[in-house]
């Protein structure tokens, strides 16, 4: 389900023009920039509408331009990306707000504001109120965001109707606050203000738990809010419901930061708040929201600019960085990302174990029978659209022992799933003669499947396992050491080929030898 939202605020284009410098002007002792290229990207309000359609929801934006090219060109890119426009009212006294930036070397050199920050006109007002009374009844919307960047839209009368509007239909309100004055916020869902925003709202310095406490309390009591939350940049976020204070030992819950790499905090917040608004108009739980939240931030900030995440980034960053075995990351938060995940029938069980890296139930569940491998087959394109490292081995593992477990391991950690090709009893008895295997095809997948590190086994009937590796295109396909110097039968079908040693002393072989000597 796409949950219905519409954001206010104030409307921003961000305007990059990127160069080189290699030389300081003769007229003055500035850097001479030579542009290369120039890019527009969605700022302030339209950043956070723009996070809500990454995020799968239909989006309407309602706030203000000029009656200008920038004005134009906002309206262009907002619609470019499914995001409806007919709330944007237009002012023909005021330009629309635009910063520019001028980086070179990957560094910003000097931003250029074009705005006018007094406030919006009464017209303006009852065409931004009027708008979203008429949506609320007509798109049953789920949820009302306010993204205020002071750039005069979001006015004390304005904010109050349209919290009091929200309140009348039962629609949840975000707001992302500016300022020091919190009153013209009072009845919202919650706020998703900073450590330094709360800070300057309050006037309680933050300096232990028990002061972020008394901060996160004091900014409910002062803004009537159902949910008080700070966030708190590398600590993650803070939060309370409302009918968990009490006047005295009041518990805050905190999710951590879940950020593994910071290249632009840029948008972080505007990602933030579309991702609260998406749970929480889903009837998602404030903790699970907060926890989506922090994994979409996490991938905001690891890129450059202002970015958004999308679900299918969202879960793969989950995975990656083992973050699914959280209590958070249960069996209805994973349902957020149905759509992602393939449909597999009875094999979305063994996928969604791979996500959350749990233990089979059974091993039965990771052998692919011939039944099922065309739709096994369209998993594993899936996972690798999802960036997924699909890892391809084969053998007899005739008789399982240290050796082949050893070989396993080392085969599974170097990807994000592992595919064991098994040759069948026919194919063993052409290769290794009549007297093997000494464990039959069935047994040997139980075995194979009752291993950890084994995702999934497929048996093949030739004698090498060309035709296989052909279809599934692995990432990586494993060999032994011992193939130095040889052709790996279906390398052309993978992206790397990668040979692991051996334990030594090891084999099927020895054992089998030392079996008939003993």
């Amino acid at each position: 389900m796409k949950p219905n939202i519409l954001v206010v605020g104030d409307l921003i284009l961000d305007h990059y023009i990127w160069g080189n410098c290699e030389r300081i002007s003769p007229e003055a002792p500035v850097q001479v920039i030579e542009v290369k290229k120039e890019s527009l990207n969605l700022g302030g309000a339209c950043n956070v509408a723009n996070n809500l359609i990454s995020l799968e929801s239909n989006v309407w934006v309602c706030g203000m331009v000029g009656c200008d090219e920038a004005g134009k060109t906002l309206r262009k890119e907002l619609e470019s990306r499914g995001i409806q426009t007919e709330g944007i009212f237009t002012n023909l006294s005021r330009p629309t707000t635009q910063k520019s930036r001028l980086i070179a070397a990957h560094q910003q050199v000097v931003r250029i504001d074009r705005e006018d920050k007094s406030p919006i006109s009464r017209e303006g007002e009852e065409f931004i109120l009027n708008f979203a009374q008429h949506l609320i009844v007509e798109s049953k919307l789920q949820c009302l965001v306010l993204s205020d960047y002071q750039k005069g839209v979001l006015s004390e009368s304005l904010t109050q109707s349209l919290i009091a509007l929200a309140k009348s239909h039962y629609l949840k309100i975000l707001i992302d606050p500016k300022g020091k004055n919190y009153s013209k916020y009072k009845g919202a869902t919650l706020l998703t203000p900073n450590k330094k925003e709360a800070m300057q709202a309050t006037g309680i310095y933050i300096n232990n738990e028990d002061s972020l406490r008394d901060c996160i309390v004091a900014l409910q009591k002062m803004c009537e809010l159902e949910i008080s939350l700070i966030t708190l940049s590398e600590d993650g976020i803070a939060f309370i419901k409302k009918d968990s204070i009490r006047e005295r030992n009041t518990q805050i819950e905190q999710v951590p930061t879940i950020a593994r790499e910071v290249f632009d905090v840029t948008g972080a917040g505007d990602t933030v708040i579309a991702s609260l608004a998406y749970m929480l108009a889903l009837g998602r739980s404030i903790s699970q929201s907060v926890y989506f939240a922090n994994a979409a931030a996490a991938v905001v900030v690891s890129k450059v600019g202002s970015a958004t995440a999308s679900k299918q980034e969202i879960l793969t960053y989950l995975k990656r960085n083992n973050l699914l075995d959280s209590a958070l990351a249960n069996t209805e938060f994973l349902k957020i990302f149905d759509e992602t995940i393939p449909h597999l029938n009875h094999l979305n069980k063994q996928i969604n174990k791979i996500l959350k890296q749990q233990k089979p139930n059974s091993y039965w569940d990771k052998w692919i029978k011939g039944e099922d491998f065309n739709v096994f087959l369209d998993s594993i394109y899936q996972l690798k659209r999802e960036n997924f490292k699909v890892v391809f081995t084969n053998g007899c593992f005739d008789i399982l022992h240290l050796g082949h477990i050893d070989y396993l391991h080392k085969a599974r950690n170097l990807g994000d799933l592992l595919i064991v090709g098994l040759n069948s009893d026919d194919s063993i008895r052409r290769l290794k003669g009549a007297s093997r295997p000494i464990n039959n095809q069935k047994d040997r997948i139980a075995m194979l499947c009752a291993l950890e590190c084994v995702d999934f086994v497929v048996i093949f009937n030739e004698d090498t396992p060309r035709e296989l590796i052909a279809k599934i295109r692995p990432n990586l396909l494993v060999k032994g050491a011992d193939y130095k110097d040889k052709e790996v039968v279906g390398r052309e079908f993978s992206e790397e080929v990668q040979l692991i040693e051996f334990l030594e002393g090891k084999s099927t072989s020895q054992l089998i030898q030392r079996i008939k000597e003993s």
